[in-house]
């Protein structure tokens, strides 16, 4: 397996990294461990972490890793020269295994340089401008006369410059160089700098054996094709390693071989194991397994995140092992000690029950050397006593194993008369011409059931067994006892092990890290209606969001407390000309509110909204405007008063394929808000009509009626329109006051209410007191006061239609003569009939006369027309203008000479002209024909991918919705079994936006800390028991800041179950 970088390596990374890092500032830098550093590198909305191991690897990274919690000496140093640096340029020295970065210099220092070395154990190296060493990872004696060391001079001209290239003399040389034994592959990679991988795909890429002995095996004359066919290989490589240096290369991974013909079991069960990463793919590699990424760097991070992952797996493999084999050895000692104690009760039993079967000659034995006691006998005489009785075959002196003088006791060899008796008769049964020697070879099985008991020699044989019978007693208390605290001594070794597995614990995989959207530096959430909000955290983010994020279309949401935030409500980009729904707004000022001191204080109030040109920065005169404050103009629309109701959940980021099983979602806000206009819509109409009906009413009453409550309507003092004493002058002055006034309480009205569109319904018919019923007066011609100027030129009288007796069209708005009006009667008298016929008709508007133009005499023109049409039946349109142009008929006097040429040549290029235009349609009409068909095999190729994605679970979504994506759609709170999903984000918000979240906490105000609240709303997400795996996997794996920044603080954590979840202590890691 590969383990280290080599000189091609370092060359297409460096590559990489000059495209990726130059111009980026050092953010900060961590140590992983001793020998490896990770450098964050970072500028606005963009970071990059590359990481650096000693003589081993240097590359970027997209995986997160334990970082030590304090800095080492080294990676001190660094920080405090390098920190807020700007990289200039990353070389590879030479062609060597040593890589250059370049820092830009401060007020006191032209620059820095960090010097990584990837040969032997490697080494970093901090120097200034002029190369001076500052400080080192490791001091190294590279020879007697140089030393890499602090306050040194690093030597930069022992470098090469450049691959050198491989002509036919230099390649002659090495080959000729070779030893009897030598291998092709091992001569070329000692010779150039290449590397063994390089140098065997050169010796394939030639056609060769790379095990081939040189000395014996190759020939290396002038003209040998072997040795041209090499030397054209190497010039191929060169190529390959010249364009490595030019443009950033493709990544390989090469995978190990480890499943064997026949085991098709294990084939399906194999892990993915790495062998080999290279910048290229290599000739020896074609007939293995290649994992291929766009970049040589993604696949460096991808094989040594896989090997941190598996060493990482070793290392809790084997914690846990060991936590096994405690909690196995606390089992054991447990269960060995309530075998003891049964073993104990049923010796002790035993015991006493021999004592009672053996009474008389346990009495014998007690008494005997109880008396031999108090005669005062000397011990060893006493002992000597019972060897001399034994060999005596005393039968009291045999039972007596051993003196206990100590402790006043006696050893007796006891046995069971019943089972002698027994054994007595089975002999005496089953054979009685049993030999001698058969009977010797019982007498030790005998004697193997003999037990030793203790007896004290102060009490009597029952005392004694009543003794052994107390012990059994307290032997069975025991072994209740012990019993009964095993499970408890269990749980709690198993409880400690895992505790000191938990403070020892190892991070076992290497999460990848994910790009924060750039919404989640503010506080945010997003409405049931799929909107954004955003607030700020602090006045610099009010700031930045006010003037940054605050567009055409979107909302000012704000509340007159202190430290309430600046909350902006972002309006879709497809429905930017639509209003913010109520409910939008609504959640926006509930979060303006609970950011404010009110959610301390726990008081109930209310926010306001208004539209971005009423948000500005000027102050007026002699004010000034902190960071963070604006200046709110015109009319501010109050919302309700809110609760002080949060929450706490969890959004899931999809992956692109599910995305499209969650477009329903967004479009469940459009449908409502259909319905929702057309039950409007409804209601308007049903609105119009009852203003309809009500001018209906108006029309049937006399005119005086209606114009009685206008005059009691109208304002004390001031004269109406219907005074007819007042003089012309003075009702001039009057109407145009009351003109006045009228538009200055309608721009009152507009400002007080400005979402507020009044629809004027249009009247029907409004009768007048005109003793003809049949003859109405349209609509739009009802008399107003406010618009008299438009009828005749005296404003103070009556328009016409309102006099009695006046005509029923009204239709002229000029004064006209009694006279006109007569003619005007008499030209109607012969339609009268139709006009009270369409009067009658309310539903039906009344057309305006027009009038009648006098007709020309066509006397003896259709005869004409018939005859000429009879006698030219039968020609067709293109012989008729053959004949005309004939005849000439239909030509004027024609032109001669050059104007005839030119007319000639005008004509010639029109029809030319009109060929190519009728050629171009012809061409545009096939392309058309062929666009719908392509179209046409389009939608059925669009028809079966959707099917088979469909058989899938995977919806397709079409290329307007694509288009309508955007980046809030990619998080569901929701997330489906089928759904691939990546990654879990907090989010904090008000509690009736959360509703539907498959994961939320209710938060109200209280004592409890952020940290604390997170794990309490933790606890009951990992204990829902409708929640997968996978997302208790993405929750836990949530970082702990992430998760603090986005809880509220001061709050108490509301959920079902939430002690029963207390109980059961899950939660965060």
């Amino acid at each position: 397996m590969k383990q280290r970088f080599n000189a091609l390596d370092i060359r297409a990374t460096v590559t990489n990294l000059k495209e990726r890092l130059i111009g980026l500032r050092l953010q900060n830098i961590y140590d992983v461990n001793s020998k490896t550093f990770l450098f964050k590198f970072a500028k606005p909305d963009d970071k990059e972490l590359v990481l650096i191991e000693s003589g081993t690897r240097l590359h970027t990274t997209q995986f997160s890793r334990e970082k030590s919690a304090m800095p080492s000496m080294f990676c001190a140093k660094l920080r405090k020269h390098l920190r807020t640096r700007r990289l200039t340029n990353v070389r590879q020295v030479g062609v060597d295994r040593i890589v250059d970065f370049e820092f830009a210099g401060g007020e006191n220092s032209l620059g820095f340089h960090i010097i990584a070395e990837f040969y032997a154990a490697g080494n970093i190296i901090l120097t200034d401008q002029d190369y001076r060493i500052m400080s080192v990872l490791r001091v190294v004696q590279q020879s007697e006369n140089v030393t890499t060391t602090v306050g040194e001079v690093y030597k930069m001209e022992s470098t090469l410059h450049d691959f050198q290239k491989v002509d036919a003399t230099k390649l002659k040389q090495v080959l000729a160089a070779a030893g009897p034994k030598d291998v092709l592959k091992k001569v070329l990679n000692h010779g150039f700098e290449y590397g063994p991988a390089m140098t065997e795909h050169i010796i394939l890429e030639a056609g060769l054996n790379p095990n081939l002995k040189v000395a014996t095996e190759l020939d290396i004359s002038d003209d040998s094709p072997v040795l041209d066919d090499l030397l054209q290989a190497f010039i191929k490589g060169d190529e390959m390693v010249t364009s490595s240096g030019n443009k950033v290369s493709k990544g390989y991974i090469i995978l190990m071989d480890q499943v064997k013909a026949g085991s098709s079991k294990d084939a399906e069960n194999a892990l993915e194991l790495y062998d080999e990463f290279h910048p290229y793919r290599y000739h020896q590699h074609e007939n293995k397994q290649v994992k291929e990424f766009d970049k040589f760097d993604g696949a460096v991070d991808e094989f040594y995140s896989a090997l941190e992952t598996q060493k990482l797996e070793m290392k809790v493999r084997s914690q846990e092992n060991a936590a096994l084999k405690k909690l196995e050895a606390v089992r054991k000692e447990q269960a060995s000690r309530v075998e003891g104690l049964l073993s104990q009760q049923m010796s002790n039993t035993r015991k006493a029950q021999l004592i009672e079967l053996n009474l008389d000659m346990v009495d014998a034995a007690i008494s005997i050397i109880r008396n031999a006691v108090a005669s005062q006998m000397d011990w060893k005489d006493l002992e000597e006593l019972v060897k001399e009785e034994k060999r005596r075959s005393n039968p009291i002196a045999l039972m007596i194993d051993g003196l206990k003088l100590q402790t006043n006791q006696i050893t007796l060899l006891l046995s069971d008369p019943d089972e002698e008796r027994s054994s007595e008769d089975e002999e005496s049964g089953y054979g009685s011409d049993t030999s001698d020697s058969e009977d010797e070879q019982s007498e030790p099985k005998r004697a193997a059931e003999l037990y030793k008991v203790d007896v004290d020699i102060l009490e009597t044989a029952f005392a004694n067994a009543r003794s052994y019978y107390d012990m059994k007693k307290q032997s069975a208390v025991k072994h209740e006892k012990t019993i009964a605290a095993t499970s408890k001594a269990l749980k709690s070794a198993e409880r400690k092990i895992r505790q000191d597995l938990k403070e020892t614990k190892i991070n076992v995989s290497i999460s990848k890290i994910r790009k924060p959207f750039w919404f989640e530096k503010f506080l945010w959430f997003i409405s049931t209606e799929g909107h954004l909000v955003i607030a700020g955290r602090d006045m610099q983010q009010n700031e930045m969001i006010v003037k940054r994020y605050l567009n055409k279309g979107d909302v000012y949401v704000h509340a007159d407390l202190h430290g309430a935030a600046s909350v902006v409500v972002k309006n879709k980009p497809d429905m930017a000309d639509q209003p913010i729904p109520p409910s939008t707004l609504y959640q926006a000022g509930v979060m303006s509110v609970c950011q404010s001191k009110a959610w301390d204080a726990k008081i109930v109030t209310s926010a306001y909204w208004v539209h971005p040109s009423q948000v500005s920065k000027s102050a007026p005169t002699g004010e000034y405007l902190t960071t963070g404050s604006f200046m709110i103009r015109g009319k501010k629309n109050y919302l309700p008063p809110v609760q002080l109701v949060y929450g706490y959940g969890y959004l899931f980021k999809l992956d692109e394929a599910s995305i499209g099983n969650h477009i329903a979602e967004r479009q469940k806000y459009t449908v409502e808000t259909g319905d929702n206009a057309d039950e409007s819509s409804a209601k308007d109409d049903s609105d119009t009509q009852i203003v309809s009906e009500q001018a209906e009413e108006v029309a049937e009453q006399p005119l005086d009626a209606q114009l009685a409550p206008t005059q009691e309507s109208s304002p004390a003092g001031t004269p109406t329109t219907a005074s007819a004493a007042a003089s012309d002058d003075e009702n001039q002055d009057d109407q145009d006051t009351k003109q006045d006034d009228s538009g200055s309480d309608s721009s009152d009205d507009d400002e007080a209410f400005p979402d507020t569109q009044v629809a004027a319904a249009p009247a029907e018919n409004v009768a007048s007191d005109d003793a003809d019923a049949s003859n109405a007066v349209p609509a739009k011609k009802e008399w107003n006061k406010y618009d008299l100027e438009d009828y005749g030129h005296d404003e103070n009288e009556l328009p016409d239609f309102a006099q009695p007796g006046a005509p029923a069209d009204g239709s002229s708005k000029k004064y006209k003569s009694a006279k006109e009006r007569r003619d005007e009667k008499k030209g109607k008298t012969g339609d009268s009939t139709s006009t009270s016929a369409n009067a009658s008709d309310k539903s039906k508007p009344k057309q305006p006369q027009q009038p009648q133009q006098p007709q020309v005499s066509q006397r003896g023109r259709k005869a004409k027309a018939k005859k000429i049409k009879d006698k030219y039946a039968d020609q067709d349109e293109e012989e008729r203008q053959l004949r005309m142009e004939l005849l000439g008929s239909n030509k004027g006097p024609q032109p001669k000479g050059k104007k005839a040429k030119k007319l000639a040549k005008e004509k010639a290029e029109k029809e030319a002209l009109d060929r190519q235009r009728q050629e171009q349609k012809r061409q545009k009409e096939l392309k058309e024909q062929q666009h719908q068909d392509n179209a046409k095999n389009s939608k059925n190729d669009k028809d079966d991918i959707r099917q088979m994605l469909k058989e899938e679970n995977i919806t397709m979504l079409d290329a307007d919705e694509i288009a309508n994506l955007t980046v809030l759609d990619q998080l569901t709170a929701n997330p489906l079994e089928d759904d691939i999903i990546h990654f879990a984000v907090p989010i904090c918000a008000p509690y009736t936006a959360l509703q539907k979240y498959k994961y939320k906490v209710k938060l109200t105000p209280g004592t409890l800390k952020r940290g604390k609240a997170v794990k309490q709303a933790d606890m009951v997400f990992l204990n829902n028991v409708d929640g997968s795996a996978r997302e208790k996997e993405l929750i836990k794996g949530v970082p702990d800041m992430e998760a603090i920044n986005a809880m509220m603080s001061k709050v108490k954590v509301s959920a079902p179950n939430l002690e029963a979840s207390k109980k059961k202590k899950g939660g965060r890691r």
